[in-house]
């Protein structure tokens, strides 16, 4: 006969009472198991060198503070010191001669400070294994400071410890998605070792307490022996699984563990949902202060950026004698597509360019920087007014990944005869005004970077006749 797995999200099933002596001997402090390592150690080193080891706590701080609470693991604040492991009672005996040190103490000495290097180096590791855990959690990248990095660690344990206290809970831990769903990663615990924060993602596939979790609904999981359908990352008795997130929008789960099989009341059921709720505000609280980070950085490179444009854009000139060249663009914000730029070339011609990227913002500055940039190097080359705009179109026809068309009007003047020729490409107007009134002398055709081979056609235009009458010359994009 198949078996059928229950359909409700929360599973209750009876107390067994031989259930509670196995709890018993299944009992641990999972916050005491580096500390048990650490023990280990230091018994198999007085056994090799016959020299017993007896902790001492660090002094405090200057400010009397305790050592960090959220070490679970009791490294921190403990150090040891040699002592004999024979007793001085004034007599020794044939059988104690084999419990007398088989090392000197220096030597002794040497090998525990060894040791207590290698806790600090362990301590530290797990310090940024947690640091960087809750980067994670984030979704913050590691160019975040590491203070704040911190903070973030401290508060997720702090709402743990807190919940698990409320409901009697031994040890918590949050698992959050990767990017593709497809497993949960432990990026917080108290009551467990921090070592495990350095285990691999667990699949979610077979998760069914992650998974039913994950729908929307808390799942207790009274008797997790009984139930192996409903694995458990953690070897307890009970727990409870609460979403961090929403159906929509699922981050992952948040466990609570208990060393005995229970149940859990309905008060207890929502404290752990407002625990997950908490979790996930914390983890967007973190997100959002990362993004006015970003925000504010992004908006100094930006006003930064629009003082260099401006600094492009000049306003007024005498370029020649006879000449007064006066200009101005207007940008629709810091940054725009907007420009205009003159210069007297080395040929004696005065160059004039005027024009306006199709785009607006950053990506219409690119563009506008890219048409001044190319100009400017082929005045100083004495290129034509056709070629300098076939040079241009050619390049912005080129870049396919973005919109790099744009409207401009290019002049070359002879400020000795007056005779001048333009060629435009896009939206422009252009007129040469005078006494006897005014004439436009622009063309209408494509933009710059809208057609492959585009035909560019100079216009010619006097700015004085034979009789002496001066006339302008005004161009609007």
């Amino acid at each position: 006969m198949k078996r059928r797995y229950p359909s409700h999200l929360k599973i209750h099933t009876e107390d067994s009472p031989s259930r509670d002596t196995l709890a018993v001997q299944r009992s641990r402090s999972y916050a005491g198991l580096e500390q048990d390592e650490i023990r280990s150690v230091l018994k198999s080193f007085s056994d090799a060198t016959g020299w017993s080891v007896t902790s001492r706590s660090l002094p405090q701080d200057a400010s009397g503070s305790a050592p960090m609470p959220h070490v679970m693991t009791g490294l921190r604040g403990q150090r040891w010191r040699l002592v004999e492991s024979l007793v001085q009672d004034g007599l020794l005996d044939p059988s104690d001669l084999s419990d007398l040190p088989s090392v000197s103490m220096d030597r002794a000495q040497s090998l525990l400070q060894a040791i207590e290097s290698l806790v600090d180096r362990l301590e530290s590791a797990e310090e940024t294994v947690r640091r960087q855990e809750a980067e994670l959690a984030t979704t913050v990248g590691m160019s975040s400071h590491q203070d704040r990095n911190r903070e973030t660690a401290d508060r997720l344990e702090s709402i743990l410890e807190s919940a698990a206290k409320s409901i009697g809970a031994t040890a918590a831990a949050i698992y959050l998605l990767d990017e593709d769903t497809t497993s949960l990663k432990m990026r917080s615990c108290i009551g467990l070792p921090k070592s495990r924060l350095t285990l691999p993602p667990r699949p979610l596939k077979g998760s069914l307490g992650d998974l039913e979790a994950l729908l929307g609904n808390a799942v207790l999981l009274t008797d997790i022996e009984m139930m192996p359908e409903w694995p458990s990352p953690e070897d307890f008795g009970a727990a409870i699984v609460a979403p961090i997130g929403s159906q929509s929008m699922p981050y992952g789960t948040v466990w609570f563990w208990s060393e005995k099989n229970r149940g859990y009341t309905a008060t207890q059921v929502e404290i752990v949902n407002l625990a997950a709720g908490r979790i996930m505000n914390e983890i967007e609280h973190s997100l959002l202060g990362e993004e006015i980070q970003e925000s504010r950085e992004i908006r100094k490179q930006i006003d930064t950026a629009s003082v260099t444009q401006a600094s492009m854009l000049p306003d007024a000139q005498r370029l020649h004698e006879n000449f007064d060249v006066h200009g101005w663009t207007f940008q629709n914000g810091c940054l725009g597509g907007g420009f205009h730029q003159w210069d007297a070339t080395p040929n004696r011609m005065l160059g004039l360019l005027v024009g306006n990227a199709n785009q607006q913002g950053p990506e219409g500055a690119l563009v506008a920087t890219s048409i001044q940039s190319i100009t400017r190097m082929q005045w100083n080359q004495q290129a034509s007014v056709a070629s300098i705009m076939q040079s241009i179109n050619d390049l912005h026809w080129s870049m396919q990944d973005a919109d790099w068309k744009a409207s401009m009007a290019l002049f070359y003047i002879n400020p000795e005869t007056g005779y001048g020729s333009l060629c435009n490409a896009g939206n422009v107007q252009a007129f040469v005004v005078s006494e006897r009134g005014f004439r436009p002398i622009a063309a209408n055709c494509h933009p710059i970077g809208a057609s492959p081979e585009p035909v560019f056609v100079p216009q010619r235009f006097v700015l004085q006749d034979a009789d002496g009458h001066v006339a302008r010359c005004l161009i609007r994009i």
